[in-house]
């Protein structure tokens, strides 16, 4: 849609709250407090079900090979052998200082 300038500043100022006015987020069908039922309700409406974990099967590493053929466990030099865990490395503090060695 192209609108003239002056229109379009008139739909965009609709959207601005007046001064002392609170916007409410958390409202409709999203709403935290009634999400669940909510959400319920809508599905029967459609004719659809929920999802759950047993309709997922694929993890991401499988979808996204699947997708665009990237092997996220192919080795990054040979390319044809299978990349392991072996242990996991604790995230540092971000808030503490850097270490110099001298």
């Amino acid at each position: 849609m192209t609108l003239k300038a002056d229109e379009f500043i008139r739909r965009f100022l609709l959207h601005v709250l007046p001064d002392r006015y609170v916007r409410i987020r958390h409202f409709g069908l999203l709403a935290n407090r009634c999400r669940k039922d909510n959400m319920t309700l809508c599905r029967e409406l459609l004719g659809t079900h929920a999802i759950t974990k047993e309709d997922v099967k694929e993890t991401w590493q499988e979808q996204l090979l699947r997708i665009t053929g990237i092997d996220v466990f192919a080795c990054p030099v040979c390319q044809t052998g299978r990349m392991f865990k072996i242990d996991e490395l604790p995230p540092s503090r971000c808030n503490s200082p850097p270490v110099h060695c001298r």
